[in-house]
């Protein structure tokens, strides 16, 4: 295409920027770039175990580092580039085009049209209205309001809902279809993705809810995936949610440049196509950090807590066993987590079990299970506990040294598997 015209579209938002790392471009070629962070904070890499700082400060991470070169020879996604230039409907056997719909979810319905969905939410918050308030002197949406932004008089009844829509968004386990994919590379691939969240600077919802659409889209594809079509999916994945969260989200451009023109624009274009059919065009999932952020705000916590509490669910992004976890409730477990690893003192209260609908005993069990996750991972051993993203971004300042911070005592013994509770 015409130089100026790429020029325009690389972009029109050359104020506030810098060029992405890796150095001078190819001849002919023009460097897409990412928007500058609003602090260049060099990042301290907090010792795990002691709490000191190791080393001499690092910089903070360059752009991306390609998928394929993060990954060991033995292990996962072979060369994007082999398979996916010439990506076809002929030669991906239509993955998923089946249409979901909300037939698994526990009201029924298998609709999805404004109205229905309106019938769904009269129902719920019907059904809400009867469970006796464990927190009645306690009404944290009427304090707020003030303030529209935080819609306190629907605030309440929209998690509700949330909750509820759960089942129609639900992912089991998916991997038996796809006999060239396995718990590491999605492992490896989700990494990866954190890294584009953080070189775009992206919002986290817009993580959360590609790695929720990546998770559907194997659920539901008609066809065995091979691992080099993951690097195609996840960025699809990614552009998706940004377009749906961001208000600046990042251009085709500047996936093809950071994965080396891996698969062309036109591939990029139809798993796009497909991805948003094989979720009939629903992107409204309940996210697990949205929860996460309405408990700390009703329950009046600190910014540590609550990124703490962030650090842990980023973390279960990556592992396999969660795919089929209640949003709301591995949220409720990372709360009370967090919670108690920086006071142990620290109970669940009405007010949580208000706001979050579950009980002390529905929570512990997801606790105690994510805290055994943190074990896996700091032990070092396996493929996630190689994968190092989402630690050294919380091992960051501004992200309040999360890793850092000492775990409560594993219930479980090591080489126990993880496994979603009940």
């Amino acid at each position: 295409e015409p130089r100026a015209q790429r020029d325009m579209m690389l972009r029109s938002r050359n104020t506030n920027i810098i060029p992405a790392a890796g150095g001078a471009a190819k001849p002919g070629q023009d460097l897409p770039v990412k928007r500058a962070a609003t602090k260049q904070l060099q990042e301290k890499v907090i010792d795990n175990t002691n709490g000191a700082e190791s080393g001499e400060p690092k910089p903070k991470r360059a752009a991306l580092s390609e998928l394929r070169t993060q990954l060991s020879s033995n292990l996962v996604l072979v060369s994007a580039r082999k398979g996916l230039t010439a990506l076809k409907k002929t030669e991906n056997g239509e993955i998923g085009r089946k249409t979901r719909t909300n037939s698994s979810s526990e009201h029924g319905s298998d609709k999805s049209s404004p109205q229905d969905r309106l019938e769904i939410l009269e129902d719920v918050i019907e059904e809400a209205a009867k469970v006796e308030d464990p927190c009645p002197e306690y009404d944290y949406d009427l304090e707020m309001k003030g303030h529209i932004f935080d819609v306190p008089d629907f605030a309440f009844d929209i998690f509700v809902y949330y909750r509820a829509r759960e089942a129609a968004f639900k992912v089991s386990g998916y991997m038996d279809k796809h006999p060239k994919l396995s718990k590491d590379s999605r492992a490896v691939l989700v990494d990866w993705m954190i890294e584009i969240q953080e070189t775009f600077e992206l919002n986290h919802e817009t993580l959360y809810l590609a790695v929720k659409l990546v998770d559907i889209y194997l659920q539901y594809a008609k066809k065995a995936v091979s691992r080099s079509e993951l690097q195609l999916i996840a960025c699809a994945a990614v552009f998706i949610a940004s377009k749906y969260d961001e208000r600046q989200p990042p251009l085709i451009d500047d996936f093809l440049y950071v994965c080396e023109d891996a698969f062309t624009r036109q591939a990029l274009e139809e798993m796009e196509r497909q991805l948003l059919q094989t979720v009939a065009f629903d992107l409204g999932a309940p996210l697990s950090y949205s929860h996460v952020r309405r408990y700390a705000k009703a329950c009046k916590m600190d910014m540590n807590t609550l990124t703490l509490a962030r650090y842990i669910l980023e973390t279960s992004l990556m592992y396999y066993e969660f795919v089929s976890a209640s949003e709301s409730k591995i949220a409720a477990g990372a709360f009370l987590l967090a919670l108690k690893m920086n006071d142990q003192s620290a109970e669940w209260t009405p007010v949580m079990h208000k706001y979050s609908g579950y009980k002390a005993e529905e929570v512990e069990p997801w606790m105690w299970e994510l805290n055994h996750m943190m074990y896996i991972r700091n032990s070092g051993v396996g493929v996630n506990g190689k994968l190092n993203t989402a630690f050294q971004k919380y091992s960051h300042e501004v992200f309040f040294h999360a890793a850092a911070v000492p775990l409560l005592p594993n219930l479980y013994p090591m080489d126990r598997p993880l496994s979603c509770p009940n």
